[in-house]
């Protein structure tokens, strides 16, 4: 199956872009493709694990196999802590490394 890789960038708190991500990559770990999804600039914010509801759903995405990445500049501007306070399985990435992913992959959607 094919490579899809997912960027979102949209806080969780103004917009529906969160669900949206996690429902298309959802069906298509489910489908058998190998996803990616990629938080960036507000989204990180969705993988903070006191975000109850949007966590579970990205924790969903995790156990079903979908690889999930957060610019780890993004997270240090905003005082974030990577080590304990984001959703267990979400690895650290950068923009070096998502451009690298955008040439690998079959497939690119990002969310704004």
């Amino acid at each position: 199956m094919g490579k899809l890789l997912i960027i979102l960038f949209s806080s969780p708190l103004q917009s529906e872009n969160t669900d949206t991500v996690c429902k298309l990559a959802s069906a298509a770990v489910e489908e058998g493709h190998k996803v990616t999804v990629f938080f960036d600039v507000e989204a990180i914010y969705s993988l903070l694990k006191n975000q109850s509801a949007k966590a579970s759903k990205i924790a969903e995405l995790l156990m079903k196999g979908a690889r999930v990445l957060l610019c780890r500049e993004s997270a240090r501007i905003r005082g974030i802590d990577t080590k304990n306070g984001l959703i267990e399985g979400v690895v650290e990435s950068s923009l070096g490394k998502l451009a690298e992913l955008m040439e690998e992959q079959d497939r690119v959607i990002a969310f704004g």
